[in-house]
């Protein structure tokens, strides 16, 4: 896989045929910047369209959608692993394959198609994190630090050989959303570096350490708020749970989602984790296994996410309140 030994190194991309692999919005910046530098793309491959807003109208995901709008061919087939699904080696050619939060394993027909191999960009310093979701596991985890990996992508998930790593030191108070904000503003350029160098001969794949941990792809289920746990574990949860699948709990007005909040305290002799302590304008503040969060901004469940000043001032929870998914739902608002 990959360029093959004596090879003629690369110096003008604008000869190499490219086909760009991704679906979110993440994806973009990187496909621009393939654009930008001169790459000879032929087209783009997408994940299906998907049903949006309230009619569940069909809709091009944001990779396909953004090529389209520059005139870039873009197919979006619903399985590679069909000869129909793979047409796309046959009609653009491709001598590298790039590939950015595509969201499939890929197929080995795929895989051993382009000469220079397909390379991946993975949201996290492999083998930390090989798979689906490894910004926000990074944030659950309580890394201090995550970063890129460029690599060559092989028939396993996120275990093919690396070409770079960029680290990217984490803060206390990171979120999902800021630290993949800056992988998107660092990880084009890195990106095109990357590629440059690797096409030049510059850069040679090394093996990966077989040992490594997982990134599973989120559920629905896997935001329900721990609030049994330690009050470091349940902020470092609300930071790495939104956007989706959100940090979830029951209470006595429904599920609530909890939008952002702070570590109060580290410690607290309260016995009942989810007991509700206070609650004014500037914040709700809840018993955890240890320890006690204060909340800052929450959503009901069909409403909006709304900070804890306006969120109390229609509403509030019952004297000895107790956040679980034990409580019950209200009959009525």
């Amino acid at each position: 896989m990959g360029k093959k030994m004596g090879e003629i190194a690369v110096t003008d991309v604008s000869g190499i045929r490219t086909v760009f692999m991704g679906s979110p919005d993440f994806a973009v910046p990187f496909l621009s910047a393939l654009v930008d530098r001169g790459f000879d793309l032929r087209g783009v491959v997408t994940q299906p369209d998907r049903p949006r807003g309230r009619g569940q109208v069909l809709t091009p995901v944001p990779v396909r959608a953004w090529a389209l709008g520059k005139g870039i061919p873009a197919v979006a087939p619903p399985s590679l692993r069909v000869p129909d699904g793979r047409r796309f080696l046959r009609d653009w050619s491709p001598d590298l394959i790039v590939v950015v939060a595509y969201g499939k394993i890929l197929p080995e027909e795929v895989l051993e198609s382009p000469r220079w191999g397909c390379v991946n960009v993975h949201a996290s310093l492999l083998p930390a994190l090989r798979g689906a979701s490894p910004i926000v596991w990074a944030i659950r985890n309580r890394l201090t630090v995550s970063g890129l990996s460029l690599m060559l992508l092989d028939r396993g998930m996120d275990t093919g050989p690396l070409l770079d790593r960029l680290e990217i030191p984490m803060g206390p108070n990171e979120t999902s959303v800021s630290l993949s904000e800056r992988m998107i503003q660092k990880g084009p350029e890195f990106l095109l570096s990357g590629l440059e160098r690797y096409l030049a001969g510059a850069l040679r794949p090394f093996p990966q350490p077989a040992e490594g941990s997982l990134a599973p792809i989120l559920r629905k289920e896997d935001g329900r708020l721990p609030l049994e746990s330690s009050v470091l574990e349940v902020d470092a949860h609300v930071r790495a749970m939104n956007p989706w699948p959100g940090a979830i709990v029951g209470s006595s007005l429904g599920r609530i989602r909890i939008g952002s909040g702070r570590v109060l305290r580290e410690d607290v002799p309260e016995p009942v984790a989810g007991r509700v302590l206070f609650q004014g304008p500037e914040g709700i503040d809840v018993a955890c296994g240890k320890g006690v969060y204060r909340i800052h901004s929450l959503q009901r469940e069909g409403g909006r996410m709304l900070p804890v000043s306006e969120f109390l001032s229609g509403r509030k929870f019952g004297p000895g309140e107790v956040l679980d998914f034990a409580s019950r739902e209200p009959s009525g608002s």
